[in-house]
């Protein structure tokens, strides 16, 4: 395994920096699933107290990413391939309730937003920069949850969104690819746009299920790995 670093980080952007500095961390690998943080490592790696490094990762556990366990220490969360199935089983059950509900709201706005989306996740992949692909991506995928005007649905996806983070970036590991292809959301974003909801349903399954088996055997093998600090 490469030798996690991190770089010195200015004052000003102390709490923001450490938390976009560990994120990125964890979605390119370096932190893997189920490692110790070292937090005498890190602070001194980015130079900053344990303080702020601590409050940093405390939101990163509410996020659901990191998880702290009494008297052991702060760890990035452990991933089983049954975690990812039940995740992406429920992922299709939303995604088709939520494009359901949206169907009728959509609007000139609501096709606007979604095209601009598109181009973030389609930037993001050009540049090659997978902690932003991740996020671009999930807040493409968002869209319709936010316009099916059901908060507990939306609270629902917003709680999963932050698990899906991590096994989106395992899914391109498994795939051995920064990013993935950039036109991977054309299709989707295409029938999102239409008239056929039962094929864009049916789409968003597909998508979901593209290199399933290919994540979940990547899942196992980690599952086989011993543990380490970071």
């Amino acid at each position: 395994m490469v030798k996690t670093e991190f770089s010195p980080i200015a004052d000003t952007t102390r709490r923001a920096g450490i938390v976009a500095l560990l994120r990125r961390a964890i979605l390119t690998g370096q932190l893997e699933p189920g490692q110790k943080l070292n937090e005498l490592r890190i602070s001194e790696q980015m130079r900053v107290s344990r303080a702020p490094l601590r409050e940093a990762m405390r939101e990163l556990v509410q996020e659901g990413i990191l998880t702290s366990i009494p008297y052991a220490g702060t760890f990035v969360i452990n991933v089983t391939a049954k975690d990812i199935d039940d995740a992406y089983s429920l992922n299709k059950v939303l995604d088709e309730f939520a494009i359901e509900r949206t169907w009728k709201q959509r609007d000139q706005r609501f096709f606007e937003e979604l095209d601009r989306r598109h181009e973030a996740v389609k930037q993001a992949t050009r540049d090659r920069d997978t902690t932003r692909q991740i996020e671009t991506a999930l807040q493409l995928h968002g869209l319709i949850h936010e316009w099916a005007d059901n908060s507990v649905l939306l609270e629902t996806w917003q709680r999963l969104t932050s698990r899906l983070q991590m096994y989106f970036a395992l899914h391109q590991q498994a795939r051995k690819e920064a990013v993935p292809a950039e036109d991977i959301h054309e299709t989707y974003v295409a029938l999102l746009k239409g008239d056929d909801m039962r094929a864009a349903q049916r789409h968003a399954r597909e998508h979901i299920d593209l290199d399933f088996e290919e994540l979940l055997a990547h899942a196992r093998g980690l599952e086989r790995r011993p543990l380490k600090g970071a």
